[in-house]
C-alpha cells in the first residue's frame, strides 16, 4: 500500500478523488457513489500512478526551468536591442545614404 505509508495513501487517494470530483472516469469499476471510497479503491488496487520525489529533485527541476526562464528573456531583450537600434536617428540617417 504505497510503501506501507498510510499517510502516502492518503495524499494520493485525495489527489484523485479531487480529479473524480472534477469529471476524471473512474478506473475501477465499483459500486460506491462516493468519489472518495472510488479513489480509495483504485489507489489499493494501484491503478492511481504516483511518484515520490525528493527536495533535490524539485530544486533541480526548479533550476532547469528558471534557467530557459533566464534564456527566454536575454534573447527578447537582444531582440528588443536590435530593433531599438534600428529606430534611432543615426541608424535612419544611415540608410537614406
Amino acid at each position: 500500500m504505497l510503501n506501507d505509508s498510510f499517510y502516502l495513501f492518503v495524499e494520493v487517494a485525495a489527489q484523485r478523488t479531487m480529479q473524480l470530483m472534477r469529471g476524471a472516469k473512474p478506473k475501477l469499476d465499483v459500486r460506491a457513489h462516493k468519489y472518495s471510497t472510488i479513489a480509495c479503491a483504485e489507489v489499493r488496487g494501484e491503478l492511481i500512478p504516483w511518484e515520490a520525489v525528493t527536495d533535490e529533485q524539485i530544486v533541480a527541476e526548479l533550476a532547469e526551468k528558471q534557467a530557459v526562464v533566464e534564456e527566454e528573456m536575454q534573447a527578447e531583450i537582444e531582440q528588443a536591442d536590435l530593433a531599438r537600434a534600428e529606430l534611432t536617428p543615426a541608424a535612419a540617417k544611415a540608410k537614406k545614404a
